[in-house]
């Protein structure tokens, strides 16, 4: 791995910590960043993408206002550029 790839590699993991992110989502990407297998990381990031989509979904019908308005902006966002990377593949 070259210093560009693991400096973009640790760049990313301190995104997400001061984003906030989820602990196995950090684990990911610390993983990454510690050049981790490539296709480990991603069935793990994917997984974990998944399960926080679901997880979104199942508490949406008890958000209301704002909260709800935004969650579900979120899990449109996420749905089309899931289904703009299936159509580019």
């Amino acid at each position: 791995m070259s210093d560009v790839e693991r400096g973009i590699r640790n760049e990313i993991y301190r995104s997400l910590v001061l984003l906030g992110a989820d602990s196995m989502l950090l684990a990911s990407a610390a993983s990454w960043a510690n050049g981790a297998d490539d296709d480990a990381v991603l069935a793990d990031v994917r997984n974990w993408n998944e399960a926080k989509l679901l997880e979104l979904k199942e508490w949406l019908p008890t958000m209301t206002g704002r909260q709800f308005e935004a969650v579900q902006e979120q899990i449109r966002q996420y749905e089309e550029a899931r289904a703009a990377l299936r159509q580019a593949a």
